[in-house]
């Protein structure tokens, strides 16, 4: 009877642990390495472009699916910037930009892991209309960057309760088929002003060690 009750409690501690480890996951994607974003910024050229399909906020795109529908367009854009930067090893501010990108990327890609995209896939795809083609500056880009991390901070409890359907009557961004140099799309920069204080008299000796990139 002892080792009937041994062998059902290892049995339970064996079924409950996946559950455990699926519910502490996703406790909070978002590490310290966000606070790298002004140095990253101040070490970038002011002129320099980074690009970016986004989705303009709509009364009637909920945050959490503007969410599904940007996230994984950081992730891309992320990802393209840490390829551009892995092409050049000599300089030692070229590696200190190429860790905090990198440590960007992965909190991005673990925020999309928890946002559940197989739950909203046929959203995103059914939605792809709603983009549009945006270039920008690394403070711009990178405080919409911060506010997207915000947004999920703040729905992070309620993302998997509701699916993401809008109602036929959505309005479709104009199209555009010129990629513009875009400031802002409707999203509140965060932090941007900090941004802007650190970079100043940084980036103008960066200029031309980008130019290559």
């Amino acid at each position: 009877t002892q080792t009937w009750i041994i062998t059902c409690f290892c049995l339970q501690l064996l079924l409950l642990n996946p559950l455990v480890k699926a519910q502490s996951s996703c406790g909070n994607p978002v590490t310290d390495d966000v606070n790298d974003i002004a140095k990253l910024v101040g070490n970038l050229p002011n002129d320099y472009m980074i690009t970016l399909k986004y989705v303009p906020k709509m009364d009637s795109l909920p945050n959490h699916c503007w969410l599904h529908l940007m996230v994984p367009e950081f992730s891309r854009s992320l990802h393209n910037l840490l390829q551009k930067f892995s092409d050049i090893s000599d300089m030692s501010d070229v590696l200190s930009n190429y860790s905090i990108i990198n440590n960007l990327t992965r909190i991005i890609n673990d925020l999309m892991a928890c946002l559940a995209f197989d739950k909203n896939k046929d959203f995103i795809k059914e939605n792809g209309h709603l983009y549009k083609e945006g270039r920008f500056i690394p403070e711009d880009f990178f405080s919409h960057f911060n506010s997207t991390i915000e947004v999920y901070k703040e729905f992070a409890d309620t993302l998997d309760q509701n699916d993401c359907i809008l109602p036929s009557t959505v309005e479709t961004p104009e199209n555009d088929s010129r990629v513009a140099v875009t400031k802002t799309f409707l999203f509140p920069p965060v932090a941007a002003s900090s941004l802007r204080n650190d970079s100043i008299g940084s980036n103008t000796s960066s200029n031309s060690k980008y130019k290559s990139l």
